[in-house]
């Protein structure tokens, strides 16, 4: 049994996101790939299978429950985040208690690098394996090795199991290359109706095209989780797998997942005139990340004729010294470029922000609006940093004991106090949240998408539901206790 467990929306299968989806501005709820790449995996080696994302069925724990009782799985594999990990203890408690023997597996980033503080968190009467990284590449050979040679299990790299009490931690085990060897996210048993597109409300596919990131950003897991070596699935993968979405799966709508989708402009280059020479070209529409500085005019109208309809940036900062400081390799002049660029070139634009580091204070923060104003993309997120374990951030603040146990249990819209104590958390999130709401509200934005969606009701209106969620957190923010 493969699930998200019922409760709030999380990306639970974006290792270096992991977004609260009903406290962002603009985000919708990405296809639950992890759980699809484990059922594909584990029904090659004849397993049966019970997918099911309650969070996003919107199920409460009864069904969940009731399911359980019903299906009587042997084991059951639970994608969790770093701000939802006590609550998932929670729901595995529930679970044993009409479940007892049932085998438990815990997926998510939080345990690629996991210290003694949060295993000691986690009862281990309710929980047998931990696993951090590409579960892809290790349920097969856990699975397998539980049911069928139990000694094999301290072999299996990149886990935590649990013996006599105790998680014990495997050797690290190197990232495989050979990402053409996986099979596709098993859609016949995951929902594609429950991830859509934020404006047209369709289908929504997610295709992951590369592992790892080169990049030193301290704040991002994916160098640490993935690796700094890009490994490339082929291009004529990736083809296969669109065409199996649009055509056994009625999907025409992609996001492309990469750390950078334009890391290598020839393999970019490459996937683009593919698909413009491919029965899928005029079909499809997709969307992608990208850094600033890996992108020109050419490789962006060439997006643009394969069907890219919106590219996101992490612009992060209005202050060059922040990005100096969190190790971007980029100034505010190149996000502005970057954005105008994309702009030119006929593509809507996402800019993702980040606040809050230990050296900012609100005058920091004010430059980080006035940039986000400037650069007028289409739709903007304001992330608060969060100190992943792992991740350069996280050792910055504990070489400088700045560390606690609020890092756990916290997700990018929660403000850590110990990040910096003279900075008070209500008053950061507070800013975050009515700066969201005063871009969101700008008479000539509003304009603009306004009259350029009135003769598509139906964009329209998914605008106008997202305005409202705008509203109703901003009023839960600015109505939260101090």
């Amino acid at each position: 049994m493969l699930l998200y467990p019922p409760g709030d929306l999380y990306q639970r299968g974006e290792d270096r996101c992991q977004l609260n989806i009903s406290v962002s501005s603009a985000n919708s709820m990405r296809a639950c790939n992890d759980l699809g790449y484990a059922s594909a995996v584990l029904k090659k080696l004849g397993y049966s299978i019970y997918l099911k994302d309650y969070q996003s069925e919107k199920l409460n724990q009864k069904n969940l429950l009731d399911d359980i009782l019903r299906e009587q799985p042997d084991a059951i594999f639970i994608s969790t985040t770093n701000a939802t990990i006590f609550y998932d203890i929670e729901i595995i408690k529930k679970i044993k208690e009409v479940k007892n023997d049932v085998v438990t597996i815990l997926k998510g980033a939080i345990f690629f690098d996991c210290d003694d503080k949060l295993l000691s968190k986690i009862d281990t009467n309710l929980v047998d394996y931990l696993i951090g990284g590409e579960e892809e590449f290790i349920i097969g050979d856990l699975i397998d090795s539980h049911f069928n040679d139990i000694n094999k299990i301290p072999s299996i790299p990149n886990i935590f199991y649990n013996k006599d009490g105790k998680f014990i931690k495997t050797t690290d085990g190197e990232f495989s290359d050979n990402l053409d060897s996986l099979p596709f996210p098993d859609r016949e048993e995951m929902n594609n109706a429950l991830y859509v597109m934020p404006d047209t409300g369709e289908p929504l596919a997610t295709i992951s095209t590369s592992r790892g990131c080169p990049s030193s950003c301290i704040y991002c897991l994916s160098p640490h989780i993935s690796g700094k070596k890009i490994r490339f699935r082929s291009t004529e993968n990736v083809i296969d797998e669109l065409k199996e979405c649009y055509f056994k799966y009625k999907i025409r709508n992609f996001f492309f997942k990469a750390d950078t989708f334009t890391i290598n402009k020839e393999w970019t280059r490459k996937l683009c005139n593919e698909i413009i020479n491919s029965e899928l070209s005029g079909k499809i529409n997709w969307v992608a990340n990208s850094r600033v500085n890996t992108i020109d005019d050419e490789i962006l109208s060439l997006m643009k004729k394969a069907g890219c309809s919106l590219i996101a940036f992490g612009l992060e900062s209005g202050s060059n010294e922040s990005l100096r400081k969190m190790k971007k390799n980029t100034t505010i002049e190149d996000n502005y470029n970057a954005v105008q660029m994309a702009k030119k070139a006929g593509l809507n634009t996402f800019g993702f922000y980040i606040m809050g580091f230990p050296w900012e204070t609100f005058s920091d923060f004010e430059l980080t609006k006035k940039a986000m104003f400037k650069n007028d993309t289409d739709f903007v997120e304001l992330h608060i940093a969060t100190p992943f374990v792992g991740t350069e951030f996280y050792n910055i603040l504990r070489d400088e004991g700045r560390i606690s146990d609020e890092i756990y249990g916290k997700s990018h819209f929660d403000y850590i106090n110990s990040i910096n104590p003279d900075l008070n958390p209500y008053d950061v999130e507070k800013f975050r949240q009515k700066t969201i709401l005063e871009y969101y509200t700008r008479p000539a934005y509003l304009f603009k998408k306004i009259s350029g969606s009135i003769l598509r009701p139906k964009i329209l209106f998914n605008y106008i539901k997202y305005g409202f969620r705008v509203l109703a957190n901003t009023f839960k923010v600015l109505n939260k206790v101090n």
